[in-house]
């Protein structure tokens, strides 16, 4: 029997995800495969992603296919990947963003090395180690696999409360919403995400995100103005621009007729008091703070950049991912900085575990011992990614104490780090869940 078979029927129970982002969607696609009833409230008008380019790597496309394999087949509909056969189990290409200070003569453009998965274990998925899609053309694809009616917009949770069953001590759970609605379910997963109100209510106010000290400027690039300015090896394939105090990531999307620019930048003791986590911002500023950077791509940023500074904020913690029969999942739980580009990915990584432990569950008493094994499988991964994207972030910085700007350990230091990432056997995962809930 494989990790992800049971033949136990389990008696009727209604699921209640909060939050409809690409998480949200995988679980409830995943639940609905193994005949879980399921409906997901989202606070807005309308399905959304903010953002441009998501990149995933091994272990996040075959967690795509492990929850559903029609899944996989839409993301493969829209991947871009490197374009050079050479770098086709090349994750980034890590280049100096600026001169190096430290006398080893490197100068802005150098190769620092080419970040590769040497176990080429993306066969079965139809793609490669480093794969980027657009996130409304992935969020259109997982649309696709929702069933009408199943989706309530407008729902806004304020508060939940835990209601106690007639002839047991199971409990559902009774959410009221901010247009005056409620519903009751018998269990809640939470998807909604690093502001997350399903967190706040289980958890309390202690557990809240935390400024990296990082702020990051966007671009969207067409393809020729990008070849023009970079050529095609640099335009048609990942890069990473490390540099004193900030870094630049580079790649295509949208099959190539794009290339997305993202430049992060890190002020020492900066703190970030703004309500609002995306705020206008000045071309001078953003030339200030990459001033020396790489001319080429600083030029096309400056010209296409879309006007605005996102501020990068992280979820680390030792809390539990459940209370009772409520559940976080994705970045409601382990919100991490982009550094490694991993925080889609645990999502869909949580969407395969959950969905499958889920499938298990024979009735409402066992919901809660589900959700238990799933924190302690997940728990530990998950925020080890937090962590590893913060230390990745200082790395590309030039800031990561014990490494710095030291070219060999700057190689060992990334290569650590993908690899570990990349190489988590999920079916394995699963499986030592399962006996957990025995």
């Amino acid at each position: 029997m494989s990790a992800t078979d049971d033949s136990r029927v389990h008696e009727p129970f209604r699921i209640a995800i909060v939050g409809g982002g690409l998480g949200g969607l995988a679980l409830a696609i995943g639940l609905i495969k193994h005949g879980i009833d399921v409906h997901i409230y989202e606070a807005a008008a309308t399905f959304s992603e903010i953002g441009a380019g998501v990149a995933f790597g091994p272990n996040s496309v075959r967690a795509l296919g492990l929850i559903d394999k029609s899944i996989l087949r839409g993301y493969r509909k829209h991947a871009t990947f490197n374009e050079d056969p050479k770098r086709q189990h090349t994750f980034l290409s890590f280049r100096y963003g600026m001169d190096s200070r430290n006398g080893n003569g490197k100068t802005c453009g150098d190769l620092i090395m080419h970040m590769e998965d040497d176990q080429d274990m993306d066969k079965w998925t139809g793609t490669r180690t480093r794969s980027c899609i657009h996130r409304a053309r992935f969020l259109d694809e997982l649309v696709q696999l929702i069933p009408a009616g199943i989706t309530s917009f407008g729902k806004a949770l304020t508060t939940m409360e835990h209601l106690l069953g007639e002839e047991s001590d199971v409990n559902s759970v009774l959410l009221h919403f901010s247009d005056g609605s409620t519903v009751t379910a018998d269990a809640v997963i939470g998807c909604d995400g690093i502001k997350s109100k399903t967190r706040e209510i289980i958890l309390g106010n202690n557990i809240n995100p935390k400024f990296t000290g990082e702020y990051a400027y966007r671009a969207l690039i067409p393809r020729d103005a990008a070849l023009k300015a970079l050529g095609e090896e640099l335009a048609c394939n990942g890069q990473l621009y490390c540099g004193y105090g900030g870094y630049i990531i580079t790649y295509p999307v949208e099959h190539g007729e794009l290339t997305n620019i993202v430049a992060v930048r890190r002020k020492d003791g900066a703190t970030w008091e703004d309500s609002q986590w995306v705020v206008p911002s000045t071309k001078d500023e953003m030339l200030r703070d990459f001033e020396g950077w790489h001319p080429a791509i600083i030029d096309l940023l400056s010209r296409s950049w879309v006007q605005g500074k996102w501020s990068l904020f992280d979820l680390q913690h030792s809390a539990k991912y459940s209370e009772g029969n409520v559940c976080l999942l994705g970045d409601s739980a382990h919100a991490s900085a982009p550094h490694i580009g991993a925080g889609a990915g645990m999502a869909m990584e949580d969407a395969f575990i959950l969905s499958n432990l889920m499938s298990t569950v024979r009735d409402q008493a066992e919901l809660q011992r589900a959700f238990q094994a799933f924190d302690t499988v997940r728990r530990p991964r998950t925020q080890r990614v937090v962590k590893y994207s913060m230390l990745a972030g200082l790395a590309y910085e030039f800031m990561k104490e014990d490494v710095r700007d030291d070219l060999s350990k700057l190689q060992t230091d990334i290569s650590a780090r993908f690899k570990w990432l990349w190489h988590e056997d999920l079916e394995a995962q699963l499986l030592r869940a399962k006996e957990l809930m025995k």
